[in-house]
């Protein structure tokens, strides 16, 4: 069966039978779920249905978690496709114990019921939204796996730190940051630490900024003034040497 970016499918994995999305083609390793068919329109309409019952069990289940009193938020429930099994999303400030409540969804709905507490960039990964950008939110669109994003990101992209604009609708730093980090990484191996001794024309300076994207830094000399100078000026590209960097 050939698939090609764009087509819905209907997927098999370990939870069930679900309609997905093909949002690429790619090598890997481990394999997760199995294409069973193209979805057909009852497929698509089988979905729709579903997803139109979900606004009614989430009532269900949020009307349950009051009963036994539990401090969450509901984020969302999801059906799969074969109606064997629906899972709901909450978030809290803290672990809970919700079994009592398991078992209370569970025999009101007669199906097996997944409970699963998640994190404030699930939260915005299952609710989406738009990004800064204007476009539609990377965690929902096509990034599978959520990793860390530090600040050392944005300093080494020359970024200005201020969280109203290197954060996410999560509230967390931008996903986005760690998409070229391994470039910017490679670029700064290649040039000088700010601290360092360089030579320029003007004589010798010391570096206080890089911009490893237009491979620039910017030298201070002992007359305070400073200057931009490409890479490729500085002789040998900054080559380490005991803490400092002098080229000829």
């Amino acid at each position: 069966m050939q698939v090609q970016a764009g087509d819905t499918v209907v997927i098999q994995e370990e939870e069930g039978e679900d309609v997905g999305r093909v949002v690429a083609l790619v090598d890997a390793d481990e394999i997760r779920s199995v294409i069973l068919r193209r979805a057909t329109e009852a497929d698509q309409e089988r979905r729709r249905t579903l997803d139109a019952e979900t606004e009614q069990v989430t009532r269900l289940f949020s009307q349950l978690k009051e009963e036994y009193r539990l401090d969450m938020r509901v984020v969302g429930a999801h059906w799969r496709l074969d109606r064997r099994k629906v899972c709901f999303y909450f978030a809290s400030e803290s672990r809970l114990d919700f079994r009592a409540l398991h078992k209370a969804v569970s025999a009101a709905l007669n199906v097996r019921v997944a409970i699963k507490q998640v994190g404030v960039r699930d939260h915005a990964r299952i609710m989406g939204g738009l990004g800064p950008c204007g476009r539609e939110l990377c965690c929902k669109l096509f990034i599978r796996e959520l990793r860390p994003i530090a600040l050392r990101m944005a300093r080494q992209q020359s970024l200005f730190v201020e969280p109203s604009k290197i954060s996410g609708l999560c509230g967390k730093l931008l996903c986005c940051l760690g998409f070229e980090d391994q470039a910017y990484r490679q670029w700064l191996r290649e040039m000088p630490h700010v601290g360092d001794t360089v030579l320029t024309e003007r004589g010798l300076g010391v570096v206080t900024a890089l911009d490893g994207l237009k491979r620039r830094v910017n030298v201070r000399y002992e007359d305070a003034s400073e200057q931009i100078v490409a890479l490729e000026e500085l002789g040998c590209g900054g080559c380490h040497d005991n803490g400092e960097s002098v080229s000829s």
